[in-house]
């Protein structure tokens, strides 16, 4: 582990004309004085961020060491990953709901997963804008309003995700992967088959897989900055049955049982005391 200075991490409300899409936006500050490798659970978001400081890594189940690029959109993460930073830490973005970029872009998901695209792939022109103005923009509430902008402005004109896909999306999301997935399909009015296949090719994963992620990653925010907490409690409140299956899920997910997870990861919360607080924007007036 290496040796970090004044890093700070604020999420900041969108807009509500963006709430569907749009969990939060994010600023990341700091500077790595030598290699810092951070830890991170699949959070069930997607992403568009923007890198103002120096270049970095990720290894993840497909990638070792792959250089990150300077801005992404990011799709569905399986297991846990870890970022390898060096230098100067800048970089702002969109922690963005299942189906946005789907809605935004067209695109279908299943191809993002896992990965990091970069953004001048699918805007060319709208990449190489935003990027040059995060770069000259002078405060963190400058930076998060040039990206909220930029979608709110394309709101008006992009419909692309299903209705009934992003209700049920954003219900296993808002529920912490805490449902029965069979009785959620049966509200939806669309056979089993269609729902499943909308449902991977806008958020990229099955249904039952994203309420796993969504599960294992809300379980994992309850020990986050912590490094001894009741397991049992973190199993009951995580929504898990039975020991064994809590158990597994971590296995699959970090690599670790939950026990040896709990003192051994690297996650930004135990270097952070910020990272949990959302500040609510000025300009929405509330």
């Amino acid at each position: 582990m290496g040796i970090c200075i004044g890093m700070h991490y604020k999420k900041f409300k969108p807009n509500k004309a963006l709430e569907d899409f749009v969990e939060c936006f994010f600023v990341w500050e700091g500077k790595a004085e030598t290699p810092l490798d951070f830890e991170s659970p699949p959070s069930a978001l997607c992403a568009l961020v923007v890198n103002y400081a120096d270049a970095y890594e990720i290894s993840n189940y497909k990638y070792e060491k792959s250089v990150v690029p300077k801005s992404f959109l990011g799709g569905q993460a399986l297991k846990n990953y870890t970022l390898h930073l060096y230098g100067s830490i800048g970089m702002v973005g969109a922690a963005l709901r299942p189906t946005a970029l789907f809605n935004f872009y067209n695109i279908p998901m299943y191809g993002f997963t896992g990965e990091r695209i970069a953004f001048s792939k699918i805007e060319v022109a709208s990449a190489n804008v935003i990027h040059l103005k995060i770069e000259n923009a002078e405060s963190a509430q400058e930076r998060v309003a040039i990206i909220e902008n930029y979608f709110l402005e394309r709101l008006p004109s992009t419909d692309f995700a299903t209705k009934e896909i992003t209700q049920a999306a954003n219900e296993i999301y808002n529920r912490k992967g805490q449902l029965n997935i069979l009785e959620l399909m049966g509200q939806v009015p669309m056979s089993r088959r269609t729902f499943e296949r909308k449902f991977l090719n806008e958020v990229g994963v099955s249904p039952k897989i994203y309420a796993k992620i969504r599960r294992f990653g809300n379980t994992c925010s309850l020990m986050a900055g912590k490094r001894d907490v009741n397991l049992m409690d973190v199993l009951h409140e995580g929504g898990y049955y039975d020991q064994s299956h809590f158990i597994k899920d971590f296995k699959y997910f970090s690599g670790r049982t939950p026990k040896i997870y709990v003192k051994t990861n690297v996650e930004l919360a135990n270097y952070v005391n910020q990272v949990g607080i959302v500040e609510r924007r000025l300009q929405d007036g509330n």
